[in-house]
């Protein structure tokens, strides 16, 4: 399972509903990332392994 941990510009993701998600594939998560950039307010993306403590994957930027 994949997590998305996004940075904002200003405010906050609890309004994204797709940075709240859980995915099961990295294909997915990547997906989800694409739809999460299209909003001005978000600058990257960090994709997490959904454990404790999170394992880093990757990052997505603009």
């Amino acid at each position: 399972m994949f997590r998305l941990i996004a940075t904002m510009r200003r405010g906050s993701a609890t309004g994204v509903p797709a940075a709240w998600g859980r995915y099961t594939t990295i294909e997915a998560a990547r997906l989800a990332t694409v739809i999460l950039l299209h909003d001005d307010r978000i600058l990257r993306v960090m994709i997490v392994r959904n454990e404790i403590p999170p394992a880093f994957v990757e990052w997505a930027e603009r």
